[in-house]
């Protein structure tokens, strides 16, 4: 009979769970359509996304990327304007760090190179853990001489594995 009083609360912590309200997380912004797959999706600070859309068949064989940044409601900039193959439009580079590492997913329009980067920064030496810094986002380098434009992600946004397979490669460039 010792069993009885886990079975009394059983009907407890099930009447508890049916009146919690329920909370589902909210899906995060993206500018890529229905049947897409979504390779960087970032939301900035100021409410705005920039997001990197390839098609369902997108690999280092075939399928089609482009570039969206604005609102769902309404899109400020498209890069190339209908969806084409990465080669020669697209170009991926990362570099490690000691606990971490950077990438980038660059593409050049009206004279401006568009960067998306994702980074992992290790902030701890001496401690057992390497209390890692993540960040992301979008830099715009204008022509030679203007100062670059930097737009941090305020969501988790990564750049996904597809372009690490499928983007033709570069040498990494600092962004610094």
């Amino acid at each position: 009979m010792k069993a009885a009083p886990a079975l009394l609360t059983l009907p407890a912590a099930l009447l508890a769970l049916a009146c919690a309200p329920a909370h589902a997380a909210a899906p995060e912004p993206t500018m890529c359509k229905p049947g897409e797959q979504e390779i960087f999706s970032c939301t900035t600070k100021a409410k705005k996304t920039a997001s990197l859309c390839a098609s369902p068949d997108f690999s280092a064989k075939g399928g089609t990327l482009q570039y969206r940044f604005g609102t769902p409601a309404r899109t400020e900039l498209q890069y190339p304007d209908t969806p084409q193959p990465a080669a020669g439009k697209f170009f991926f580079s990362s570099t490690m760090y000691s606990g971490g590492g950077e990438a980038h997913i660059r593409f050049s329009n009206g004279g401006y190179d568009y960067i998306l980067f994702d980074r992992t920064v290790r902030t701890n030496f001496k401690g057992p853990t390497n209390d890692p810094q993540f960040s992301s986002g979008i830099v715009v380098r204008g022509p030679k001489g203007s100062k670059p434009s930097t737009r941090s992600c305020a969501n988790d946004a990564s750049i996904r594995s597809a372009a690490y397979e499928a983007l033709p490669t570069e040498d990494f460039d600092d962004l610094d």
